[in-house]
């Protein structure tokens, strides 16, 4: 099961079975019909399912930013910011998307050398529980507006707020009439992952995360001849010079 443990008291707050073997491959075969259809979109199209994205979140924000306080502890404030930033981010990509993607014409002696962005297929993202809606608009955004369908390996932690992210794409495809299984939440065990990993439907992952975790991501997608995007955790030196304002300084750092 994956149980999320509200982190002020250590209560359970909800469970939610995993996806069995069935369920995840007809997941995945979800994710291949909506690919079909949605790589040939053009990018008004995509925009539009973006905005929408971030419209329902805006309308939505205190119920989500309660599921991020109730399962990972963040204070109510930052995770009203928080959803705010994911809107951003949906915005972003469906606003300046179609110019990052655009085809670049190079200078050569043939007729006609140029480089494009086509899409990939569908992308992995296995994401952590600390940013649940920022880090997971952060992968999905982009990839969804480059054509590719996502299936989201969310932490343990935070089935709610998965599913809650998987329920906004489900909402806004139907209301637009786009394909379901553009974006979709794979609740699942960590010893699950490689199953997806190897299956060939998944043509690159993108891994937010520990180090360990993501060498071994890394190290099986390489084996596979699979693109893989790694952000892995550490630890980042703060330096206070002798001219700095103390107090101003303690302030910055502790909330940083």
């Amino acid at each position: 099961m994956l149980i999320a443990t509200n982190p002020y008291n250590g209560e359970e707050i909800h469970r939610y079975p995993p996806l069995d073997e069935s369920q995840l491959s007809a997941a995945i075969d979800r994710s291949i019909t909506a690919l079909n259809q949605w790589k040939h979109t053009d990018f008004d199209t995509r925009s539009k399912l973006l905005k929408g994205i971030a419209k329902r979140m805006r309308n939505d924000k205190a119920h989500l930013a309660q599921l991020m306080t109730i399962e990972m502890g963040k204070p109510i404030t930052e995770s009203y910011g928080e959803v705010e930033k994911a809107a951003w981010c949906a915005e972003h990509y469906a606003d300046h998307g179609a110019d990052y993607l655009q085809s670049i014409k190079l200078p050569s002696d043939a007729t006609n050398s140029y480089v494009q962005h086509l899409p990939l297929g569908t992308i992995l993202g296995i994401l952590p529980w600390n940013a649940p809606f920022w880090l997971a608009f952060r992968f999905c955004a982009p990839a969804i507006m480059a054509g590719n369908t996502c299936l989201m390996k969310h932490d343990e932690h935070v089935p709610a707020c998965a599913e809650a992210i998987a329920e906004l794409f489900t909402q806004e495809c139907a209301s637009q009439g786009l394909p379901q299984g553009i974006m979709q939440n794979l609740p699942i065990h960590r010893e699950q992952v490689e199953q997806v990993i190897r299956h060939p439907a998944v043509k690159a992952v993108s891994l937010t995360g520990s180090s360990r975790a993501g060498s071994q991501v890394a190290s099986l997608a390489a084996s596979l001849i699979k693109p893989a995007v790694m952000e892995l955790g550490g630890s980042d030196p703060s330096i206070v010079l002798a001219d700095a304002d103390i107090d101003q300084a303690v302030e910055v750092l502790a909330l940083s």
